[in-house]
């Protein structure tokens, strides 16, 4: 009974301190921004690290297909090139449909929120 009442204190009391402060949904997305900009920006960098990785594996493939082709099929070589390819292209791919949020190594989340605070 009393690990209960201690659960309903810590968890269901800090969202009713937290609601007093968002009045409508423009608030709430405000709010919500800047954790799927950092989580947006963690995503991208993590997807061009995994693609250098991805062609850098193709290349130490390809280098191991010309020494011994029967060891190493040329095919992963070029499933590892093309996945490293588009794991580099996915933060950019907001330039071909224009919405989502611009990936930028330099940009940090308040420069986000600056940047879609206009509409």
């Amino acid at each position: 009974m009393n690990r209960s009442i201690l659960y309903i204190w810590f968890f269901l009391f800090p969202v009713g301190g937290m609601a007093e402060q968002i009045v409508s949904i423009g608030d709430a997305a405000r709010e919500l921004m800047e954790p799927v900009t950092v989580l947006s920006s963690f995503i991208a960098s993590g997807s061009i690290i995994v693609g250098v990785l991805a062609l850098v594996g193709a290349l130490m493939r390809y280098l191991q297909y010309r020494t011994n082709p029967l060891a190493s099929p040329l095919s992963m070589v070029i499933v590892l090139l093309i996945l490293g390819l588009l794991l580099i292209g996915l933060p950019f791919t907001y330039l071909l449909t224009g919405a989502g949020i611009p990936f930028s190594f330099y940009m940090l989340p308040k420069d986000l929120i600056d940047h879609f605070s206009h509409f």
